[in-house]
């Protein structure tokens, strides 16, 4: 599975990819901190993003998850990651949306092209009915990026997440396959 836009692509991460992943993760570290979960030092090593592929793998193989290496096509090399998560079928058949660009990568338009490839293979192929990112109201990049691509704002969940040891609210975003496909 490979969706492009001009210079951005998705695919789904490989095992193959751990040296340029782990390689992204830590020349993104202070970048990433304030908006992720606290991380143990192991998770930063080899070791680390070798566990959290093979997760993703798993993710893919029982349909809970599908993460996508971001490539940044005119450069060649992986530039980040747009995931959708804590997939839930029957009724409801909603995912988490995550996502974040290498600072070396950004204002390139990469994030608001991966999310548009990525809600494309949420609707058409995984048969999903709504996605929702939730963003920190200050981080104004994920919300340019939200508004962007079309999510509408549902309202503000309180100490939503624990995010670098604090509980931190969150904005809550959506759009359904109805919508997206009013976009498209």
């Amino acid at each position: 599975m490979y969706l492009q836009d001009g210079e951005t692509a998705i695919r789904p991460f490989a095992l193959e990819d751990l040296d340029a992943l782990l390689e992204l993760r830590l020349s993104s570290r202070e970048q990433l901190e304030p908006w992720e979960p606290a991380r143990s030092d192991r998770w930063w090593t080899r070791e680390g993003q070798r566990a959290e592929l093979q997760l993703d793998v798993q993710a893919w193989a029982g349909g809970t998850g599908y993460p996508f290496a971001v490539v940044d096509l005119a450069a060649g090399e992986l530039v980040g990651r747009v995931s959708l998560a804590n997939i839930v079928r029957g009724a409801w058949r909603n995912a988490n949306l995550g996502y974040w660009i290498a600072e070396r990568a950004t204002r390139r338009g990469h994030a608001t092209r991966a999310v548009r490839l990525v809600l494309r293979f949420a609707f058409e192929h995984a048969g999903l009915h709504r996605v929702q990112p939730a963003i920190i109201p200050r981080n104004e990049a994920s919300q340019g990026v939200a508004h962007a691509v079309g999510f509408r704002l549902e309202g503000r969940a309180l100490r939503y997440l624990q995010i670098n040891g604090v509980w931190e609210d969150h904005d809550i975003y959506a759009m359904t396959a109805e919508e997206f496909l009013e976009r498209s």
